[in-house]
């Protein structure tokens, strides 16, 4: 039955369009199809990573999605929006699924967001950054009510509007069950996996600055998430001959997840002794400058597993206090843009080091917490993914590129370049690159015999015909250079239509 609505859904997406004309009456539609042709072990990296899940590893393959969106009318104090996007895919993990579904609504500067709704980084430029280490536009969506400020809001209480504050918490639940179930069926008895995953997010970002009456602003930010519930499984021979345990889910844990504490008594051993759930984040802060067009941004961001990355390492020995914080591990970010050159309009420059992670070595007669931090992978909950495609940063690997059915993220410790950069060289023309450069060394438990690095580059071009309003064309090529994920190379072709609900 469900399949059927799907489906039924879906060919009334395709069919509204067709009474499209230029009046814009809220209601917009966005048509996509796009294949992908390639030749190596997978579809190269950049032509898989950061679309939101839309695209697969798989080689050769398409899809063709149909949206609907009413935006929220910026004029009115309050007003409401809505998304729909159903996607038809060949060769990927599923042959339909609906990729947004959202309902929305805004008061003043508040917002409250119900379903599954595309996001981007925090901080990060969405078309040329390599992503958030904590968040990226890597997977598919996951659903989840969310409530707070997304946009900067000056608050005008604070230092006569020289401060702007933004932040959200939100509650979501993952919807990958099939997917694990299905990668797992081949893996090796006694591997454990968790599906319906509940998620817990929260945000706080404070800007100081007037860039009406100055040049200068800097930003201070922290994201946590913690994933919480679901139901573990260890398998033993077959699928149906697994052992499954339900995680506590109850309200109280609902509650441990807002404000991180230990879990009850029908919590696994580690989450007692530690936190509930699994608990992780990333300081940002920023520095901005623009001079009349121009824009330099410089940003950092710090990623966190345990309270040696969130607040530092502090001991009193012999009468000393030693203070450790492992800031080096991070990324380091440049973007500038050029508002009025139409051959390079924005430049992003940034590097990741994640080789540290508190050290290699556990004391745990001082601190159990501090060393071998084991970025994004977790004893209950595997790893911080979702569908199998990592939440974070791509560099680092997602859990499908692993030779062995699992959903840990084999290759976290890293060190990574990256470029982008994009221009119009015309109003019908635009295009962007993207390239870079990273070395694995495995983890501190599963390390690589030697340093693997990998090469993966892309470069994609756009037209926008004036005479056919709202069509696009859109051709990318990308390669890889990798032993880890192979020598790829290949294309992504992608026509794309857009425009408005007519009034009748």
């Amino acid at each position: 039955m469900r399949d059927k609505l799907l489906l039924g859904a879906f060919l009334l997406c395709l069919t509204l369009p067709l009474q499209a004309g230029d009046e814009f009456h809220k209601i917009r539609y966005d048509l996509q199809t796009a294949a992908t042709l390639s030749s190596g072990k997978h579809a190269p990296f950049w032509l898989v990573s950061n679309r939101q899940g839309e695209t697969s590893l798989t080689h050769n393959q398409a899809y063709l999605s149909a949206g609907l969106y009413r935006d929220f009318d910026k004029t009115q104090k309050f007003t409401w929006a809505y998304g729909i996007e159903l996607i038809g895919a060949w060769r990927h993990t599923s042959p339909y699924y609906v990729q947004q579904l959202y309902a929305d609504l805004k008061y003043h500067c508040w917002e409250l967001s119900i379903g599954s709704k595309e996001r981007w980084s925090e901080g990060k430029h969405r078309t040329l950054s390599g992503g958030g280490l904590t968040f990226s536009p890597n997977a598919r969506p996951i659903p989840q009510v969310r409530f707070g400020i997304n946009e900067y809001t000056t608050a005008p209480w604070l230092f006569n509007e020289w401060v702007q504050v933004k932040g959200h918490f939100s509650y979501g639940r993952y919807a990958d069950r099939e997917f694990i179930l299905a990668h797992m069926t081949h893996a090796p008895g006694g591997t454990y996996y968790t599906y319906d995953i509940l998620m817990h997010e929260k945000t706080a970002f404070l800007k100081i600055g007037n860039e009406a009456k100055a040049p200068f602003s800097v930003e201070i930010g922290l994201e946590m998430y913690t994933q919480f519930g679901g139901k573990f499984m260890i398998k033993r021979h077959g699928m149906a001959d697994s052992l499954r345990y339900d995680l506590p889910h109850s309200y109280k844990e609902y509650l441990k997840a807002f404000i991180p504490m230990g879990g009850g008594n029908d919590a696994p051993a580690s989450e007692k002794q530690n936190i509930n759930g699994n608990v992780l984040g990333s300081w940002h802060l920023a520095a901005n400058y623009h001079i009349n067009d121009w824009r330099i941004r410089l940003y950092y961001e710090h990623f966190y597993e345990d309270h040696s990355g969130l607040l530092g390492y502090h001991r009193i020995r012999k009468g000393e206090v030693v203070s450790y914080f492992p800031w080096y591990d991070g990324l380091y970010g440049f973007e500038l843009e050029l508002p009025s050159n139409p051959i390079v309009s924005t430049l992003v420059y940034e590097y990741i080091n994640s080789r540290t992670q508190s050290g290699a070595i556990v004391n745990y007669w001082e601190d159990p917490l501090v060393g071998k931090d084991n970025y994004y992978n977790n004893s209950i909950y595997q790893s911080w993914q979702h569908g199998g495609m990592a939440l974070c940063n791509p560099h680092h690997l997602s859990p499908i590129y692993a030779d062995v059915p699992t959903m840990n993220m084999p290759y976290t410790r890293i060190s990574s370049h990256h470029i982008g950069f994009e221009g119009t060289p015309t109003p019908q023309i635009g295009y962007r690159f993207m390239g870079s450069y990273t070395t694995h060394w495995g983890t501190y438990d599963d390390p690589l015999p030697h340093p693997q690095s990998q090469l993966s580059l892309m470069a994609e071009v756009s037209y926008a015909p004036t005479q056919w309003q709202g069509w696009q064309f859109t051709g990318a090529i990308a390669l890889d250079r990798s032993p880890l994920i192979g020598n790829n190379a290949g294309t992504l072709l992608t026509l794309r239509k857009q425009g408005f609900i007519k009034n009748k």
